[in-house]
């Protein structure tokens, strides 16, 4: 049997006299999809920078890939990690093509330089993953005309370049219109589905977000975690009233996801 992914065991991080995190534990088994719930500064971020080995906890234990100590240079590198600060740093006259290779040599910006020059193998390879992937008309765009979507999914398959155990969407859909976040979410649960997906943690703080592939959410409230478990038995209505401090008037179902109704 392989051991998870990831594990935490009361887990805290403390920072000027202010604690971040409080007991946390959990556990991300492989080939798992997560979804990770809870409003903002709840400790979300720092939860997977540390389970990723970004950031050091300050009390409780952290095993990845079964090993409390591992290389985090070999760690890092079997992770992927898309966020919204990503997109801003690619040139915007960069070729989609050349921004998912820059993902094999963890360039920003792809540069033909020294050792790291990117070799034809690995042009073919991106262009298989692009297929793979249903994007390959992506390929030659520009990075700058593309929508906020075709982005998404440009970065998605540039972090899957080193063939990764685990993705984390870090908001993804922050600032998409309603029809751009629908159709990358329907590619994201095509995605999801695929046997050959990585390990995808999700962050949002949009319920309706969740897709149905994410069959596990975590809620995260107050540098604690509130709940988690299978979706359908975490995200409830009397939940989502604690974490955000709002009430819920119900929660419909709809094309296997959850949709909260809010009371104004």
């Amino acid at each position: 049997m392989q051991s998870p992914l990831i594990e935490l065991e009361r887990v805290g991080f403390r920072r000027q006299q202010t604690d971040i995190l409080v007991d946390v534990s959990w556990r991300l088994e492989r080939q798992r999809h997560w979804a990770v719930l809870g409003p903002n500064g709840c400790g979300k971020t720092t939860m997977l920078r540390i389970a990723c080995g970004y950031l050091w906890q300050t009390s409780g234990t952290v095993r990845r890939l079964g090993a409390e100590l591992v290389d985090l240079g070999t760690l890092r590198r079997s992770i992927g990690w898309v966020a919204s600060d990503l997109a801003p740093r690619i040139p915007p006259d960069e070729l989609a093509i050349e921004t998912v290779v820059s993902g094999r040599v963890a360039q920003v910006g792809l540069r033909r330089i020294g050792e790291l020059q990117p070799t034809d193998a690995d042009f073919e390879a991106a262009r298989n993953l692009l297929r793979e992937m249903r994007c390959e008309s992506l390929a030659e765009k520009p990075f700058g005309v593309l929508s906020q979507g075709e982005r998404q999914q440009t970065l998605v398959a540039r972090a899957r370049m080193v063939d990764p155990l685990l993705i984390v969407l870090d908001e993804p859909c922050a600032g998409m219109d309603p029809g751009v976040r629908e159709r990358f979410l329907a590619w994201l649960e095509q995605l999801a589905a695929a046997p050959t997906s990585p390990s995808l943690l999700l962050v949002t703080h949009h319920v309706e977000e969740i897709m149905p592939s994410f069959e596990s959410t975590l809620v995260m409230q107050n540098g604690r975690i509130a709940a988690a478990g299978p979706t359908a038995e975490v995200v409830q209505a009397s939940l989502l009233e604690a974490i955000y401090g709002i009430k819920v008037d119900r929660l419909e179902k709809s094309g296997g996801r959850l949709w909260p109704i809010w009371q104004a």
